[in-house]
Protein backbone atom coordinates (compact mmCIF):
# COMPACT_ATOMS: atom_id res chain seq x y z
CA UNK A 1 0.00 0.00 0.00
CA UNK A 2 2.65 2.41 0.89
CA UNK A 3 4.58 1.38 -2.19
CA UNK A 4 1.07 2.61 -4.25
CA UNK A 5 0.50 5.93 -2.37
CA UNK A 6 4.42 6.88 -3.09
CA UNK A 7 3.84 6.16 -6.90
CA UNK A 8 0.76 7.67 -7.02
CA UNK A 9 2.51 10.84 -5.47
CA UNK A 10 5.44 10.89 -7.65
CA UNK A 11 3.02 10.37 -11.24
CA UNK A 12 1.04 13.58 -9.90
CA UNK A 13 4.48 15.01 -9.69
CA UNK A 14 5.62 14.47 -12.93
CA UNK A 15 2.31 15.57 -14.53
CA UNK A 16 2.42 18.98 -12.66
CA UNK A 17 6.44 19.20 -13.32
CA UNK A 18 5.38 18.47 -16.83
CA UNK A 19 2.51 21.27 -16.97
CA UNK A 20 4.93 23.85 -15.60
CA UNK A 21 7.79 22.88 -18.48
CA UNK A 22 5.05 23.56 -20.84
CA UNK A 23 4.09 26.97 -19.62
CA UNK A 24 6.92 28.38 -17.87
CA UNK A 25 5.24 31.62 -17.94
CA UNK A 26 1.22 32.30 -17.93
CA UNK A 27 -0.80 35.69 -18.32
CA UNK A 28 -4.39 35.68 -18.34
CA UNK A 29 -7.11 33.62 -16.64
CA UNK A 30 -5.95 30.07 -15.26
CA UNK A 31 -7.69 27.46 -13.75
CA UNK A 32 -6.64 24.74 -11.84
CA UNK A 33 -8.37 21.49 -10.30
CA UNK A 34 -7.16 19.17 -7.78
CA UNK A 35 -8.55 16.71 -5.78
CA UNK A 36 -9.25 17.48 -1.66
CA UNK A 37 -7.24 14.25 -0.43
CA UNK A 38 -5.67 13.91 3.04
CA UNK A 39 -5.90 12.02 6.18
CA UNK A 40 -6.24 13.47 9.48
CA UNK A 41 -6.11 11.06 12.70
CA UNK A 42 -9.10 13.89 14.37
CA UNK A 43 -10.93 14.34 11.00
CA UNK A 44 -10.56 10.97 9.10
CA UNK A 45 -10.33 10.70 5.30
CA UNK A 46 -10.90 13.86 3.39
CA UNK A 47 -12.14 13.69 0.17
CA UNK A 48 -13.54 16.27 -2.57
CA UNK A 49 -12.70 18.87 -5.16
CA UNK A 50 -10.60 22.07 -4.82
CA UNK A 51 -10.96 24.57 -7.71
CA UNK A 52 -8.43 27.67 -8.10
CA UNK A 53 -8.65 30.72 -10.47
CA UNK A 54 -5.74 33.08 -11.10
CA UNK A 55 -5.59 35.46 -12.84
CA UNK A 56 -1.92 36.36 -13.67
CA UNK A 57 -2.69 40.06 -15.42
CA UNK A 58 0.28 40.07 -18.18
CA UNK A 59 2.31 37.34 -16.76
CA UNK A 60 5.45 39.88 -16.02
CA UNK A 61 5.04 39.35 -12.10
CA UNK A 62 4.67 35.53 -12.64
CA UNK A 63 4.40 33.23 -10.29
CA UNK A 64 3.17 36.00 -8.43
CA UNK A 65 -0.85 36.24 -9.11
CA UNK A 66 -2.82 39.36 -9.44
CA UNK A 67 -6.40 37.56 -8.26
CA UNK A 68 -6.95 34.38 -6.94
CA UNK A 69 -10.16 32.55 -6.35
CA UNK A 70 -10.18 29.41 -4.63
CA UNK A 71 -13.56 26.69 -4.27
CA UNK A 72 -13.39 23.85 -2.25
CA UNK A 73 -15.87 21.13 -2.01
CA UNK A 74 -14.54 18.39 0.59
CA UNK A 75 -15.97 15.94 3.35
CA UNK A 76 -13.87 13.84 6.05
CA UNK A 77 -15.26 10.31 7.15
CA UNK A 78 -15.31 11.46 11.06
CA UNK A 79 -18.43 13.54 9.98
CA UNK A 80 -17.19 16.78 9.02
CA UNK A 81 -17.96 19.07 5.53
CA UNK A 82 -16.03 22.02 4.18
CA UNK A 83 -17.94 24.65 1.70
CA UNK A 84 -15.51 27.20 0.67
CA UNK A 85 -14.67 30.09 -1.57
CA UNK A 86 -12.44 32.45 -0.63
CA UNK A 87 -10.90 35.45 -2.91
CA UNK A 88 -6.86 36.42 -2.44
CA UNK A 89 -5.51 39.77 -4.40
CA UNK A 90 -3.29 42.57 -3.69
CA UNK A 91 -4.51 44.62 -6.82
CA UNK A 92 -8.30 45.17 -5.35
CA UNK A 93 -7.10 48.03 -3.79
CA UNK A 94 -3.54 49.01 -4.45
CA UNK A 95 -1.21 48.34 -2.34
CA UNK A 96 -3.08 46.84 -0.04
CA UNK A 97 -3.55 42.96 0.25
CA UNK A 98 -7.25 42.06 0.69
CA UNK A 99 -8.79 38.48 1.46
CA UNK A 100 -12.48 37.68 1.87
CA UNK A 101 -13.39 33.86 2.80
CA UNK A 102 -17.04 32.93 2.71
CA UNK A 103 -17.10 29.11 4.28
CA UNK A 104 -19.28 26.45 5.80
CA UNK A 105 -18.52 23.75 7.95
CA UNK A 106 -20.55 21.34 9.21
CA UNK A 107 -18.99 18.50 12.02
CA UNK A 108 -21.19 15.76 13.40
CA UNK A 109 -18.74 15.08 15.84
CA UNK A 110 -16.60 18.02 16.40
CA UNK A 111 -14.20 16.91 19.29
CA UNK A 112 -15.24 18.35 23.06
CA UNK A 113 -13.16 17.49 25.83
CA UNK A 114 -14.01 20.10 28.55
CA UNK A 115 -12.28 23.00 29.76
CA UNK A 116 -8.96 23.66 31.47
CA UNK A 117 -6.81 20.73 30.30
CA UNK A 118 -6.19 17.61 32.34
CA UNK A 119 -8.42 19.05 35.06
CA UNK A 120 -11.04 17.57 32.70
CA UNK A 121 -10.45 13.86 32.99
CA UNK A 122 -10.18 12.09 29.37
CA UNK A 123 -11.57 8.70 30.11
CA UNK A 124 -10.89 5.81 27.54
CA UNK A 125 -13.69 3.86 29.37
CA UNK A 126 -15.77 6.67 28.72
CA UNK A 127 -15.08 6.24 24.67
CA UNK A 128 -15.37 2.54 25.16
CA UNK A 129 -19.24 2.70 26.13
CA UNK A 130 -19.90 5.78 23.66
CA UNK A 131 -17.45 6.56 20.62
CA UNK A 132 -19.15 9.90 20.79
CA UNK A 133 -18.79 11.00 24.44
CA UNK A 134 -16.49 13.78 23.58
CA UNK A 135 -18.63 15.13 20.39
CA UNK A 136 -21.23 17.30 19.93
CA UNK A 137 -22.43 18.78 16.49
CA UNK A 138 -21.07 21.66 14.83
CA UNK A 139 -22.01 23.55 12.53
CA UNK A 140 -19.92 27.00 11.60
CA UNK A 141 -21.10 29.65 9.25
CA UNK A 142 -18.22 32.43 8.65
CA UNK A 143 -17.68 35.60 6.66
CA UNK A 144 -14.59 37.70 6.91
CA UNK A 145 -12.36 40.06 5.43
CA UNK A 146 -9.00 40.91 5.84
CA UNK A 147 -6.37 43.65 4.54
CA UNK A 148 -2.96 43.96 4.71
CA UNK A 149 -0.59 46.90 3.87
CA UNK A 150 2.80 48.32 4.45
CA UNK A 151 3.85 50.16 7.24
CA UNK A 152 6.46 52.62 8.02
CA UNK A 153 9.41 49.94 8.17
CA UNK A 154 10.43 47.65 5.63
CA UNK A 155 8.57 44.06 6.21
CA UNK A 156 6.43 45.78 9.34
CA UNK A 157 3.07 45.81 7.81
CA UNK A 158 -0.76 46.79 9.23
CA UNK A 159 -3.44 44.20 9.87
CA UNK A 160 -7.25 45.51 9.81
CA UNK A 161 -10.15 42.45 9.32
CA UNK A 162 -13.60 41.78 9.85
CA UNK A 163 -15.75 38.21 10.71
CA UNK A 164 -19.10 37.93 10.84
CA UNK A 165 -19.51 33.97 12.35
CA UNK A 166 -22.28 31.69 13.32
CA UNK A 167 -22.40 28.77 15.67
CA UNK A 168 -24.87 26.29 15.73
CA UNK A 169 -24.50 23.86 18.45
CA UNK A 170 -26.50 20.42 19.28
CA UNK A 171 -25.91 17.15 20.67
CA UNK A 172 -24.74 14.47 17.69
CA UNK A 173 -27.70 13.57 15.95
CA UNK A 174 -27.60 9.75 17.24
CA UNK A 175 -30.40 8.91 14.67
CA UNK A 176 -28.62 10.01 11.74
CA UNK A 177 -25.03 8.30 12.69
CA UNK A 178 -26.60 5.52 13.38
CA UNK A 179 -28.37 4.91 10.02
CA UNK A 180 -27.27 1.80 8.48
CA UNK A 181 -25.24 0.80 11.09
CA UNK A 182 -24.98 -2.58 13.23
CA UNK A 183 -26.54 -2.38 16.81
CA UNK A 184 -22.71 -3.07 17.88
CA UNK A 185 -21.46 -0.22 16.25
CA UNK A 186 -24.58 2.10 16.89
CA UNK A 187 -23.79 5.40 18.96
CA UNK A 188 -26.16 4.76 22.76
CA UNK A 189 -28.78 6.96 24.01
CA UNK A 190 -26.35 8.03 26.84
CA UNK A 191 -25.52 11.99 27.37
CA UNK A 192 -21.93 12.85 26.27
CA UNK A 193 -19.79 15.51 27.36
CA UNK A 194 -21.25 18.21 26.27
CA UNK A 195 -24.56 17.54 27.60
CA UNK A 196 -23.15 16.69 31.16
CA UNK A 197 -21.72 20.50 30.59
CA UNK A 198 -24.88 22.29 30.01
CA UNK A 199 -27.02 19.99 32.64
CA UNK A 200 -23.84 21.12 35.51
CA UNK A 201 -24.29 24.83 34.45
CA UNK A 202 -20.36 24.72 33.34
CA UNK A 203 -22.28 25.93 29.71
CA UNK A 204 -24.82 28.94 30.13
CA UNK A 205 -28.17 28.27 28.42
CA UNK A 206 -26.96 31.14 26.29
CA UNK A 207 -24.13 29.73 24.59
CA UNK A 208 -25.23 25.78 24.83
CA UNK A 209 -27.10 26.28 21.19
CA UNK A 210 -24.21 28.58 19.96
CA UNK A 211 -24.48 32.26 18.63
CA UNK A 212 -23.10 35.09 16.39
CA UNK A 213 -20.32 36.88 16.55
CA UNK A 214 -19.53 40.22 14.91
CA UNK A 215 -15.68 40.03 15.50
CA UNK A 216 -13.03 42.94 14.52
CA UNK A 217 -9.09 42.22 13.71
CA UNK A 218 -6.35 44.58 14.55
CA UNK A 219 -2.50 44.26 14.89
CA UNK A 220 0.75 43.95 13.35
CA UNK A 221 3.28 41.82 11.12
CA UNK A 222 6.38 41.64 10.92
CA UNK A 223 7.85 38.84 8.30
CA UNK A 224 11.40 38.57 7.20
CA UNK A 225 11.48 35.45 5.76
CA UNK A 226 13.37 34.56 2.53
CA UNK A 227 10.85 32.27 1.66
CA UNK A 228 7.42 31.57 1.98
CA UNK A 229 7.62 27.56 2.16
CA UNK A 230 10.44 26.00 4.59
CA UNK A 231 12.46 29.33 5.17
CA UNK A 232 16.18 28.94 6.35
CA UNK A 233 16.69 32.72 7.89
CA UNK A 234 13.90 35.42 8.89
CA UNK A 235 11.50 35.99 11.47
CA UNK A 236 7.69 36.44 11.10
CA UNK A 237 5.81 37.62 13.83
CA UNK A 238 1.98 38.64 14.25
CA UNK A 239 0.39 40.51 17.11
CA UNK A 240 -3.69 40.80 16.69
CA UNK A 241 -6.67 41.83 18.94
CA UNK A 242 -10.17 40.36 18.35
CA UNK A 243 -12.86 42.12 19.32
CA UNK A 244 -16.46 41.57 19.68
CA UNK A 245 -17.85 44.61 20.85
CA UNK A 246 -20.87 44.99 23.25
CA UNK A 247 -23.39 47.04 20.50
CA UNK A 248 -23.17 44.04 18.50
CA UNK A 249 -22.75 41.32 20.27
CA UNK A 250 -24.20 39.29 23.23
CA UNK A 251 -21.65 37.74 24.52
CA UNK A 252 -18.68 40.96 24.23
CA UNK A 253 -14.73 39.84 24.87
CA UNK A 254 -11.44 40.94 23.67
CA UNK A 255 -8.88 39.11 22.58
CA UNK A 256 -5.06 38.97 21.91
CA UNK A 257 -2.70 36.94 20.65
CA UNK A 258 0.96 36.71 19.74
CA UNK A 259 2.93 34.81 17.75
CA UNK A 260 6.03 34.60 16.90
CA UNK A 261 8.34 31.99 14.24
CA UNK A 262 12.17 32.27 13.84
CA UNK A 263 13.90 30.12 11.08
CA UNK A 264 17.69 29.73 11.10
CA UNK A 265 19.98 27.25 8.60
CA UNK A 266 22.11 25.08 10.91
CA UNK A 267 24.06 23.32 7.45
CA UNK A 268 23.31 25.63 4.18
CA UNK A 269 20.45 24.00 1.74
CA UNK A 270 20.46 21.14 4.35
CA UNK A 271 19.45 21.53 7.75
CA UNK A 272 17.20 23.87 9.27
CA UNK A 273 16.27 24.82 12.95
CA UNK A 274 12.61 26.73 13.39
CA UNK A 275 10.83 27.64 16.10
CA UNK A 276 7.19 29.08 16.34
CA UNK A 277 5.69 30.39 20.11
CA UNK A 278 3.28 32.20 21.02
CA UNK A 279 0.55 33.39 23.50
CA UNK A 280 -3.44 33.60 23.33
CA UNK A 281 -5.74 35.27 25.96
CA UNK A 282 -8.59 37.69 27.33
CA UNK A 283 -8.08 41.70 28.09
CA UNK A 284 -10.44 42.16 31.11
CA UNK A 285 -12.92 39.92 32.70
CA UNK A 286 -15.19 38.93 29.65
CA UNK A 287 -14.26 35.41 28.09
CA UNK A 288 -15.08 34.44 24.67
CA UNK A 289 -17.84 31.69 23.93
CA UNK A 290 -17.35 28.58 25.21
CA UNK A 291 -17.57 27.47 21.14
CA UNK A 292 -14.82 30.01 20.08
CA UNK A 293 -12.77 29.51 23.12
CA UNK A 294 -10.28 26.75 20.44
CA UNK A 295 -10.24 29.41 17.70
CA UNK A 296 -6.78 30.67 17.00
CA UNK A 297 -6.88 34.20 16.10
CA UNK A 298 -5.45 34.52 12.56
CA UNK A 299 -5.63 36.77 9.16
CA UNK A 300 -5.04 35.44 6.25
CA UNK A 301 -6.23 31.51 7.12
CA UNK A 302 -5.71 29.47 4.02
CA UNK A 303 -5.78 26.33 6.70
CA UNK A 304 -9.46 25.63 6.38
CA UNK A 305 -8.56 23.93 10.57
CA UNK A 306 -7.44 27.10 13.07
CA UNK A 307 -8.24 25.24 16.02
CA UNK A 308 -6.65 23.89 19.21
CA UNK A 309 -4.57 23.43 21.32
CA UNK A 310 -4.45 19.80 20.42
CA UNK A 311 -4.15 18.70 16.78
CA UNK A 312 -2.58 18.79 13.61
CA UNK A 313 -2.23 23.09 13.38
CA UNK A 314 -1.08 23.20 16.90
CA UNK A 315 -0.34 20.35 18.75
CA UNK A 316 0.21 17.38 16.92
CA UNK A 317 -0.10 14.00 18.74
CA UNK A 318 -2.54 15.55 20.99
CA UNK A 319 -6.16 15.27 20.65
CA UNK A 320 -7.63 18.07 18.73
CA UNK A 321 -9.59 21.01 20.72
CA UNK A 322 -8.25 19.15 24.00
CA UNK A 323 -6.28 21.62 25.84
CA UNK A 324 -9.07 24.79 25.96
CA UNK A 325 -8.49 27.82 28.21
CA UNK A 326 -9.25 31.54 28.66
CA UNK A 327 -5.25 32.33 28.00
CA UNK A 328 -2.94 29.60 26.63
CA UNK A 329 1.31 29.69 25.64
CA UNK A 330 2.49 26.80 22.94
CA UNK A 331 5.77 25.78 21.41
CA UNK A 332 6.88 24.10 18.22
CA UNK A 333 10.32 23.08 17.72
CA UNK A 334 11.40 21.56 14.40
CA UNK A 335 14.41 20.00 12.61
CA UNK A 336 13.76 20.56 9.04
CA UNK A 337 16.00 18.01 7.31
CA UNK A 338 16.56 18.05 3.29
CA UNK A 339 18.69 14.37 3.08
CA UNK A 340 18.12 14.10 -0.63
CA UNK A 341 17.81 16.06 -3.51
CA UNK A 342 17.95 15.29 -7.24
CA UNK A 343 16.26 16.12 -10.61
CA UNK A 344 13.10 14.76 -12.69
CA UNK A 345 11.33 15.79 -15.52
CA UNK A 346 13.74 18.76 -15.35
CA UNK A 347 12.82 19.54 -12.02
CA UNK A 348 14.14 20.27 -8.34
CA UNK A 349 13.14 17.80 -6.35
CA UNK A 350 13.68 16.63 -2.35
CA UNK A 351 13.10 14.15 0.39
CA UNK A 352 13.49 15.47 3.25
CA UNK A 353 12.38 14.93 7.00
CA UNK A 354 11.48 16.92 10.40
CA UNK A 355 11.49 15.94 13.69
CA UNK A 356 9.54 18.36 16.25
CA UNK A 357 8.61 18.72 19.77
CA UNK A 358 5.25 20.30 20.25
CA UNK A 359 4.05 22.14 23.81
CA UNK A 360 1.28 23.55 24.98
CA UNK A 361 -0.06 25.33 28.68
CA UNK A 362 -3.13 26.81 30.16
CA UNK A 363 -1.90 30.37 31.78
CA UNK A 364 -5.79 31.38 32.50
CA UNK A 365 -8.49 28.51 33.04
CA UNK A 366 -11.80 28.92 32.66
CA UNK A 367 -13.77 29.75 35.59
CA UNK A 368 -16.21 26.80 36.45
CA UNK A 369 -19.22 28.66 37.35
CA UNK A 370 -20.49 26.02 39.94
CA UNK A 371 -16.63 24.75 41.48
CA UNK A 372 -19.47 22.05 43.41
CA UNK A 373 -19.68 20.38 40.75
CA UNK A 374 -16.04 19.28 40.23
CA UNK A 375 -16.45 17.82 44.13
CA UNK A 376 -19.53 16.00 42.86
CA UNK A 377 -18.18 14.15 39.91
CA UNK A 378 -14.74 13.05 41.06
CA UNK A 379 -14.80 11.04 37.96
CA UNK A 380 -15.18 13.76 35.12
CA UNK A 381 -12.02 16.16 37.21
CA UNK A 382 -9.22 16.65 38.35
CA UNK A 383 -7.55 19.49 40.66
CA UNK A 384 -4.23 20.02 38.61
CA UNK A 385 -3.23 20.49 34.84
CA UNK A 386 0.25 20.65 33.76
CA UNK A 387 2.36 20.66 30.41
CA UNK A 388 1.13 19.21 27.38
CA UNK A 389 3.36 17.98 24.87
CA UNK A 390 4.46 15.89 22.22
CA UNK A 391 7.41 14.52 19.91
CA UNK A 392 7.23 13.21 16.20
CA UNK A 393 8.91 12.93 13.08
CA UNK A 394 7.55 13.70 9.32
CA UNK A 395 8.67 12.79 5.79
CA UNK A 396 8.05 15.57 3.16
CA UNK A 397 8.63 15.24 -0.95
CA UNK A 398 9.04 18.77 -1.93
CA UNK A 399 8.95 19.73 -5.90
CA UNK A 400 10.76 23.03 -6.48
CA UNK A 401 10.54 24.37 -3.19
CA UNK A 402 6.98 25.08 -3.05
CA UNK A 403 4.93 22.35 -4.04
CA UNK A 404 5.34 19.75 -0.55
CA UNK A 405 3.69 16.24 0.32
CA UNK A 406 3.37 16.10 4.02
CA UNK A 407 3.23 12.86 6.40
CA UNK A 408 3.74 13.99 9.95
CA UNK A 409 3.81 11.37 12.91
CA UNK A 410 3.11 12.34 16.47
CA UNK A 411 2.61 10.81 20.04
CA UNK A 412 1.38 12.76 23.25
CA UNK A 413 3.68 12.08 26.48
CA UNK A 414 0.64 11.99 28.35
CA UNK A 415 -1.96 9.14 27.93
CA UNK A 416 -4.70 12.13 28.84
CA UNK A 417 -3.58 14.19 25.96
CA UNK A 418 -4.28 10.90 23.97
CA UNK A 419 -3.18 7.45 23.43
CA UNK A 420 -2.91 6.59 19.53
CA UNK A 421 -0.62 8.29 17.21
CA UNK A 422 -1.81 10.98 15.70
CA UNK A 423 -1.06 11.23 11.49
CA UNK A 424 -1.88 13.96 9.38
CA UNK A 425 -1.05 13.76 5.68
CA UNK A 426 -1.27 16.80 3.37
CA UNK A 427 0.38 19.46 2.18
CA UNK A 428 3.35 21.71 3.45
CA UNK A 429 5.25 21.97 6.57
CA UNK A 430 3.03 23.28 9.58
CA UNK A 431 4.63 26.87 9.87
Amino acid sequence: MKKKTILIALMVFALFAQSRAQDIIKSGYNLGALPAISYNSDLGFQYGVILNLFHYGDGSRYPAYDHSLYLEVSRYTKGTGVYRLYYDSDRLIRGVRSFIDLSYMTNRMQDFYGFNGFRSIYSTDSVAANSAFYKMDQNKFHLMADFQGDFLVDNLKWLLGYGLYNYSIAPVNREKLNKGKPIEEQIPDRPGLYQKYVEWGLISPEEQHGGMLNLFKAGFMYDSRNAKTNPSKGVFTEALLEVAPPLLNESPYVNYIVMHRQYQSLIENRLNAVLRIGVQGKIGNNAAPFYRKPQLISTFATRTVTTGLGGNSTLRGILQNRVVGDAFAMANVELRWKMINFRWFNQNFYIGTNYFWDAGYIIDPVDWADPSVLTANPDYFADKDGLHHSAGLGLKIAMNENFVLSADFGKAFNKQDGAGLGTYIGLNYLF
